[in-house]
């Protein structure tokens, strides 16, 4: 907002003004005096209120560390999986096939693993959003690593880079795919997280949201919805701040 126009904001606050009325019109239809199926603004921003005070703090703290953690951990082995298949013939060969196998798994499947193996608690959630992050990022990883320019090939070999100097400009080279695939899977973090809270879980927004739906409470559900969209924008707005300092020069190529 700093840095956008008066034409930019005008719009924006026009969005702003047309959600929150097309919100309050949806909650003047659906109204019912016995139970409050879509309630409007006013009531979500109360009810949010009253959860800040006593639960929501410490949910959020718990999402964030499940989400946090799993992303960084997927990430990791994905990046290092997918840098193996994309360089490595023989890794290909035996990686790639299981890889395409299990990423077609729906994570809500692996929830009963997850379970067996871990309990209910921290690691039995921040393992559904290892595999999606890993997934996610393999795939990417491995294409930016395949797909490496012949030019710098060739400037490898003729300047003979040792393999450690030649693994680092494969990486560099692969950068623009990882960082996307980085991106996506922060995304998938977050409705990973919320699937594993909801299926096994006291603490978190999904098991704050699970309370709300057994209790009939539809503001307390629909300020995990919010609290998650807000999160989840927080934590892509930071990531792209983070990439524009630490490799501008991605930037600049896709602006030439």
């Amino acid at each position: 907002m700093r840095r956008a126009g008066p034409g930019t904001r005008l719009p924006r606050l026009a969005a702003v003004v047309f959600i929150l009325g097309g919100w309050t019109l949806l909650a003047w239809i659906f109204y019912s005096p016995r139970l409050q199926l879509f309630p409007p603004p006013w009531q979500v921003a109360e009810r949010f209120a009253q959860l800040l005070h006593t639960e929501l703090p410490a949910d959020i703290a718990a999402s964030l560390a499940e989400a946090a953690g799993g992303w960084v951990i997927g990430s990791i082995l994905g990046i290092v999986l997918g840098a193996l298949i994309g360089r490595v013939q023989l890794a290909r060969l035996l990686l790639r096939p299981v890889i395409d196998f299990l990423r077609f798994i729906s994570p809500l499947a692996w929830v009963p693993l997850a379970i067996l193996w871990f309990g209910i608690g921290y690691w039995s959630k921040a393992s559904i959003i290892v595999l999606i992050s890993l997934f996610t990022v393999v795939v990417n990883t491995a294409h930016g690593m395949s797909s490496m320019d012949a030019e710098l090939r060739k400037a490898s070999s003729s300047l003979r880079l040792s393999l450690l100097q030649r693994a680092e400009v494969a990486l560099m080279s692969a950068m623009p795919d990882i960082l996307v695939g980085l991106r996506y899977a922060l995304g998938a973090a977050w409705g990973g997280v919320v699937l594993s809270e909801l299926v096994a879980g006291d603490t978190g927004i999904g098991a704050m949201e699970s309370y709300g739906g057994q209790s009939f409470d539809v503001a307390q559900i629909m300020v995990g919805m919010l609290v998650l969209a807000a999160l989840g924008y927080l934590a892509n707005w930071g990531f792209v701040q983070a990439q524009r300092r630490l490799f501008p020069w991605i930037i600049a190529n896709r602006a030439s």
